[in-house]
């Protein structure tokens, strides 16, 4: 019984229960939906709950807990699937399901789904949550993307090398520095979000901005507190130091220290710099960085580039830039601006709104340095910069730098610094020029460091900021009572209380003749270039306190007298100075410092030897020096400094009898420390000159071989001699090679010399070599001494040299060789000798050795030499070298830039497998930039291998190899013809092909190549030749092709090509099919600007159709002298459209020399667009008709079958041509299709020049309203008269009532039918009354110049050639109106037989009168076989005084040159 109850119980369970629940669903129905709706309203009033709590979270900067926002997103999910539910309700009636009634099934349905979802939902709601927020570091709003940040391609670089060193492991400690304003936070701002970009860079990032305002505790507590430490109690610096530590040290981390004032004790802070935590510093201070820093790499932040600020600016000023009236001020605002982004900034915004008129006054502000807008904070910036220096040496340098460097670009020389210090005592504690320059230097140095001063482009040279300098001269005039000006006119005197005056080419009319009185004067510079300036005697009479004084740029016969009363003057420079009597300096006693730099001076006189106390003297190229008085430098006994490199005329002997200075008077400057001569004979130097000198640097050329070298100041020991005899070599030289670091050396004492060193080992300091013109040297370096310091090798003309280095050096000597010169050592075999070895080539498998005649002989052999650091190789003439490297030898240089090899005529090979076992040949020379490979008749290909890269190589240049094959060879390359074989099988011959790979080239010359077909194979690299932006190919006689189609794809960045001489060039594109599609594949040249084509007689077009619709950038197009060019533009394939259109949107130059064949631009029916052509030539066109025409008249006259003549091009209407303003027109080529209609004239208005020889009944009327026409050339017409007066002729070309007014050149050429320029009455009135330029040429017929249609009143210019019927110039009546003639030629007109006569018909003929040229100043008379005289029969004279008259043979024949001075009128 209990086991069927027990059985009755569970049937009960499984079948019963279940079936009562789903019952139960329909009976409640209605109350499981009631209870759905209830639980939702309670769900969303949770969801409500939620989101305040959030909101809050949010608003106070915490981070959410993702369980609360799991929560959110489910219940979101939730109540979407409540209200699909009830939204579905009705629903239930109407459905049908199996035949059973619609309403049970449905409503059994939705009440089911209602009761567990309320059940879901209940639990949904009632589920808590302790708490829904966490502590998170707050985003930094730098990781916000900045609209101040642009990325310049200067300051783009600078971030990828920073993220670079962020990445090296050795480093930790990373500086930025740079001038105020310059951008170092806002580059420090994008480095923080770009690390943030990098996942795996760094688990955190911290940047702390300002932070030259606050202490390091506030820096302490800011690095926490952005990293979520949260500080339960009060702490103190160590214990949060503690505390910081451990939270970074096992966490990659990266803090970021914006504006480091000075030094941070980063222990102190908690910031160890390790490879866990890295630092990136930003300062002003260079020396910040690396002194009290400790920065491991910095980088200098530079100012912005030109074209970089005009980018900055038109983006923050806005579309009002867009204005082309305010584009202009806007882009000399920008240069005002200096490169300094904040003044950028700050200008372009201020003027976002601003009318053009204040645009233009903020120019002007900026010009007069108004204290208003954006300059005063560039003024604050700097002073700050200027306050911060840590001495007032330093301070007075950096505006003495500031007011040396106006009006000279900003820039200034060292050793006129120097010059200006040392007069001014600037330095303490210096007592001698050494010490001053050491000083000079260092303090320079710092201002560097501050970014107050720049480099310049040598170590010779400073440059300073514009905005920093003109901050400076307003801190000095301010501050120091200085008076400067620069390049505007002086209208005002200084002060009294002025202690410096610096007037920089100002125009200055006249000094007062009353002096300015400046008591405090101690500085005054004056440089002009008016040669007639003058300074009154009494000008420095008041300037008693003066101590410097440079005049430079002035002209002085003599000097004032008042400089004798400068009694305190420590410095003199008169540099670039004509002058001559300046025996005065001789009593300035005190003077300490003379320089006559760059100055016409001939003598240097006796008084010059009473300067006792002259420490420098500067005669630096002052190339007209030839005297200076015996006994003047000897008497100089206190000079340091000696400069007189340019001076040669030095004499032998003692002071009795000599007439000029001797080099033995060096022997008593005892203090002499530097010293710049020349000696042009090393007869004329005394034994042993230099053995007791104190010379610490110095420039001593001995020898007339030598040219002295460019610049003033040399920073390292230069020593070039040209020895004759041993003797010379004595033991002041021996000396002087002891420091030496620049050395020379010509002649036969040249190998004494090297051996010397070399056995001495006294070339540890040399870093510069050169060895010339020597048939003793067999060998420059030996195997036991070299110069481990040498940077630079150069020899040229050592006939008999094999060997460079003679045996295997035992340390390595060749470790800091930069550059390597090799010329004309025709017996070089190679770089060192270790004995001949021999080898097996791996061609003909024969033994040899390498170093016998015949053999493979190379410069480097495998291992022999290691230069890691040589950039530059330079190898010409060295006719025993067959091959240049092992392929050992060329992956070792790794660092080579520069390669040229040229004139070697057994050169086969630069780089060679033979006597190497090496196959892996695609790492050499990784970071060669420069391969040129000329005159090299024996070569055959660079080097073989399957496959060579050039990764860095940016110029290719090939000339003159004419066995050159395919550039790198491979034995298994198919269709490959190498070397001789071309001539035999007239095989395709590739240059360029699938085995180099060139990513980076961007310019490729050949040259003089006659077997190269094809420049590049069907096959190339993938990457190769994509960044090319420069083609020009020359004298490649058989080249059928310029860009094969494998080239297609790969010209995007083309930008000049230019080809001439290529007699077989049949296309510039040779275009091919696709296989699969039949279609026509193009090339595309969206860059292309610069296109020249010169002498390729088989070229019949330049460009197909599908490339010049691509021409966007195209600029300029050149062509000339192809005779069987027909169009420049070829049709391809069949035209997708009746009429093609051309746009060439920058087009400003197309000029068409000597192409006969020439018809059209394009053969078929076309538009194009020129809108800014300025320049268009056709020269031996003849078979250009018609220069352009409107296209639907064009149209309309086809289509009706009227016989009509081609257009060059076919236009728009409107203004096809707004902006032409040169046009020369062929012969017979007519210049519009309707020529000379009413509207012709405006198509043309912009028109300044034109040239024409067809002729028209309405041609001057079409000129007459040219209002801009200046020029008019007019040549090969038919004419007896050009100008032809209404009523006086039938007019064979125009009938002109009215004037040229506006031409002001007229140029009558090839007129072979001209006999007079014009025939009118004598009320005639001129067609040219402002003419100015008259040029006459090839006019054989013609009588002479005389016509009522010229006005000759303000001709300027008159030139008058080959008028072989020319029997006079002109009469005597036109000859009394060249008043402002200026320049007169008459060449080759073999009839003539005087300038001037009189044609019998004039009023005053037979009278004696004056006639003056009293503007002439240069007079040409050549070839002039009958001229008998200037005017005829002495009836006048020209009312000028020749100053010189000057015969010279021109073919033959004496010209008569009178070149004048200009005469007042």
């Amino acid at each position: 019984m209990e086991i069927l109850t027990g059985t009755i119980a569970k049937i009960f369970e499984y079948a019963v229960e279940p079936i009562g629940r789903q019952v139960g669903y329909l009976i409640n129905y209605k109350s499981n939906l009631e209870s759905l709706r209830s639980q939702l309203k309670n769900l969303d009033a949770a969801k409500d709950r939620m989101k305040h709590r959030v909101d809050e979270v949010e608003r106070n900067g915490k981070g959410v807990e993702t369980d609360a926002h799991n929560w959110r997103k489910e219940a979101d999910g939730i109540t979407q699937e409540a209200e699909k539910i009830l939204g579905n309700e009705g629903q239930a009636k109407t459905k049908c399901f199996r035949g059973v009634s619609p309403h049970l099934v449905s409503y059994h349905q939705f009440s089911r789904k209602s009761a567990k979802l309320a059940k879901k939902i209940e639990l949904h709601a009632k589920k808590e949550f302790p708490s829904v927020s966490y502590e998170a570091p707050v985003d930094d709003i730098c990781a916000i993307p900045s609209q101040e940040y642009m990325a310049f391609e200067s300051r783009a670089s600078m971030l990828k090398q920073i993220m670079e060193e962020l990445k090296n492991p050795d480093t930790y400690k990373i500086g930025v520095y740079g001038l105020g304003g310059v951008g170092k936070t806002t580059l420090a701002k994008e480095v923080f979000r770009q690390v943030n970009k990098e996942e795996k860079l760094f688990d955190e990032v911290v940047i702390i901005l300002n932070v030259k305002e606050k202490k390091d505790m506030e820096i302490q507590k800011e690095i926490a507190e952005k990293l979520g430490m949260k500080e339960k109690e009060p702490q103190s610096m160590a214990v949060r130091a503690n505390c910081l530590w451990g939270r970074i040290k096992d966490k990659k981390t990266l803090v970021i220290l914006d504006d480091v004032l000075g030094r941070i004790d980063l222990e102190a802070v908690g910031l160890v710099p390790v490879r866990t935590c890295n630092l990136l510093l930003t300062s002003r201070d260079k020396e910040v960085l690396f002194s009290e820093m400790g920065t491991q790499k910095n980088f200098p932040l530079d100012l912005l580039c030109e074209q970089e600020s005009l980018s900055l600016f038109e983006k923050r000023s806005g579309a009002v830039i867009k204005n082309n009236r305010i584009e202009g001020v806007a882009n000399k605002l920008a240069k005002k601006c200096g490169g300094l982004p904040i003044l950028v900034v700050a200008v372009a915004s201020g003027l976002r709104e601003s009318s053009l008129e204040e645009w233009e006054d903020t120019l002007r502000r900026f010009k007069n340095f108004e204290k208003k807008g954006p300059r005063e904070i560039a003024f604050l910036i700097i002073e700050w910069s200027y306050n911060q220096l840590d001495s007032e040496e330093l301070k007075r340098l950096f505006l003495l730098c500031a007011i040396v460097a106006e009006g000279n670009h900003s820039t200034f020389s060292l050793s006129d610094l120097l010059k200006y210090t040392i007069g001014l005592g600037l330095f303490k504690n210096v007592r001698t020029v050494e010490e001053a320059r050491n000083a000079l230097h260092s303090l320079v140095k710092k201002l560097k460091d501050s970014c107050l001063l720049l480099d310049c482009y040598d170590d010779r040279g400073v440059r300073m900021h514009d905005v920093v300098r003109d901050v400076a001269v307003r801190i000095a005039s301010r501050d120091q009572h200085v008076f400067s000006r620069a390049y505007t006119e002086l209208d005002e005197s200084p002060s009294k209380d002025c202690s410096l005056i610096s007037l920089r080419r100002c125009t200055i009319p006249k000094l007062p003749d009353v002096p300015w009185e400046c008591p405090e004067l101690n500085f005054f510079y004056l440089g002009l270039s008016d040669n007639s300036f003058e300074i009154p005697c009494n000008f420095f009479e008041k300037m008693k306190e003066l101590k410097v004084l440079d005049l430079t740029r002035l002209h002085f016969p003599s000097l004032p007298p008042s400089l004798q009363s400068l009694t305190n003057l420590q410095t003199l420079c008169l540099d670039l100075c004509m002058l001559g009597d300046i025996a005065l300096v001789g009593q300035l006693t005190n003077l300490k410092i003379l320089s006559l730099l760059q100055s016409k001076v001939k003598e240097l006189p006796k008084e010059i030897g009473q300067l006792t106390r002259l420490q420098l003297l500067d005669l630096s190229d002052c190339s007209e020096l030839v005297l200076i008085s015996p006994g003047v430098i000897s008497s100089l006994r206190s000079l340091e400094d000696l400069r007189m490199g340019s001076f040669k005329e030095w004499e032998g002997g003692l002071n009795d009898g000599r007439s000029n200075a001797s080099v033995s008077e060096l022997e008593q400057l005892r203090q002499l420390t530097a010293l710049e001569i020349h000696i042009p004979d090393a007869k004329l130097l005394p034994a042993n000159t230099f053995l007791d000198t104190k010379l610490e640097r110095y420039t001593i050329l001995i020898g007339d071989c030598w040219q002295y070298p460019d610049n003033y100041e040399t920073s390292s020991n230069m020593l070039k001699l040209k020895l004759t005899t041993n003797n010379q070599f004595d033991q002041g030289i021996q000396l002087l090679l002891k420091r030496c670091e620049d050395l020379d050396l010509d002649g036969m004492e040249a190998e004494n010399i090297i051996s010397y060193i070399s056995a001495s080992d006294k070339g540890k300091q040399l870093k510069k070599l050169h060895v010339q013109n020597s048939d003793e040297v067999t060998a420059v370096i030996n195997s036991s001494h070299a110069f481990p310091n040498l940077e630079s090798l150069s020899l040229d003309n050592l006939v008999n040299l094999e060997t460079v280095c003679c045996g295997q050096p035992i340390a390595p000597p060749f470790h800091k060789l930069r550059s390597l010169t090799l010329r004309n050592l025709s017996k070089l075999i190679g770089f060192s000798s270790k004995g001949s070895r021999s080898v097996v080539t791996t061609e003909a498998e024969e033994i040899i050795s390498e170093n016998e005649i015949g053999g493979p002989t190379k410069l480097f052999m495998n291992g022999e030499v290691m230069m890691p650091n040589l950039t530059t190789l330079i190898v010409h003439q060295c006719d025993g070298l067959r091959f240049l490297f092992s392929f050992s030898m060329a992956r070792s240089l790794v660092q080579l830039t520069h390669l040229e090899i040229a004139s070697c005529e057994i050169m086969e090979e630069i780089v060679t497998k033979i006597g190497s076992s090496e196959e892996n040949t695609d790492d050499i020379f990784p970071k060669l930039k420069h391969l040129q490979l000329k005159y090299l008749p024996s070569l055959t290909r660079f080097c073989s291998g399957s496959y060579v890269e050039f990764p860095s190589l940016e110029l290719l240049h090939l000339q003159d190899c004419s066995e050159l094959g395919v550039f790198i060879f491979h034995s298994k390359s198919e269709n490959v013809t190498v070397g001789k074989q071309t001539e035999e099988t007239d095989g395709q011959y590739f240059l360029l092909a699938e085995k180099v790979g060139f990513p980076s080239l961007e310019s490729l010359i050949i040259r003089d190549m006659p077997k190269l077909r094809t420049i590049w194979h069907r096959q190339l690299a993938p990457n190769s030749f994509q960044k090319l932006k420069t083609v020009e190919v020359l004298r490649c006689h058989r080249l059928i092709n310029i860009f094969a189609p494998s080239m297609m794809g790969r010209l995007n960045a083309l930008d000049t090509l230019k080809i001439g001489q290529c007699k077989s060039l049949q296309v510039v594109f040779e275009q091919t099919y696709d296989t699969s599609t039949t279609e026509l594949k193009t090339f595309g040249c969206p860059n292309l600007d610069y296109v020249q084509i010169n002498l390729c007689e088989s070229l019949k077009n330049i460009f197909p159709a599908s490339v010049a619709k691509g021409l966007q950038q195209l600029s300029q197009l050149w062509v000339a002298n192809c005779g069987i060019l027909e169009e420049i533009v070829a049709k391809e394939g069949v035209e997708t459209t009746p009429t093609e259109e051309f746009v060439f949107s920058k087009v400003t130059l197309m000029s068409f020399v000597n192409l006969p064949q020439l018809r059209s631009f394009y053969p078929g029916l076309h538009v194009s667009k020129w809108p800014l052509l300025k320049y268009m030539e056709f020269f031996e066109c003849g078979k250009v008709e018609i220069f352009a025409s409107e296209y639907s008249r064009f149209q309309e006259r086809l289509d009706s079958g009227t016989p009509i003549k081609q257009p060059f091009l076919l236009v728009d209407k409107g203004n096809p041509f707004p902006n032409l303003e040169r046009l020369g027109l062929d012969n017979n080529t007519e210049i519009w299709y309707e020529a000379y209609g009413p509207l012709l004239a405006k198509l043309f208005r912009n028109l300044k020049f034109i040239r024409f020889s067809c002729a028209h009944p309405q041609s001057f009327h079409f000129l007459e309203n040219l209002h801009n026409l200046e020029e008019l050339v007019v040549y090969n017409g038919p004419w007896k008269e050009i100008f032809v007066y209404e009523g006086t002729s039938s007019g064979e070309i125009d009938v002109v009532g009215r004037t040229l007014s506006h031409i002001k050149s007229l140029n009558l050429s090839r007129l072979e039918e001209q006999m007079h320029l014009g025939i009118g009455n004598d009320n005639s009135e001129s067609i040219f009354p402002n003419l100015k330029f008259l040029k006459v040429y090839d006019c054989g017929r013609l009588k002479n110049l005389t016509s009522s249609a010229i006005s000759f009143h303000k001709l300027t210019t008159l030139q008058v050639e080959d008028c072989m019927g020319l029997k006079y110039l002109v009469t005597y009546s036109v000859a009394k109106c060249l008043h402002q003639l200026e320049t007169l030629k008459v060449w080759s007109c073999e009839s003539i037989t005087e300038i001037v006569a009189s044609n019998g018909d004039e009023e005053d003929s037979g009278n004696y009168y004056e006639i003056a040229f009293s503007s002439l100043q240069h007079l040409e008379l050549y070839n002039l076989p009958s001229l008998q005289g200037f005017c005829s029969s002495g009836n006048c004279t020209i009312s000028r005084k020749w100053k010189k008259q000057k015969k010279k043979k021109i073919d033959g024949n004496e010209t008569l040159f009178l070149p004048l001075p200009p005469l007042p009128i």
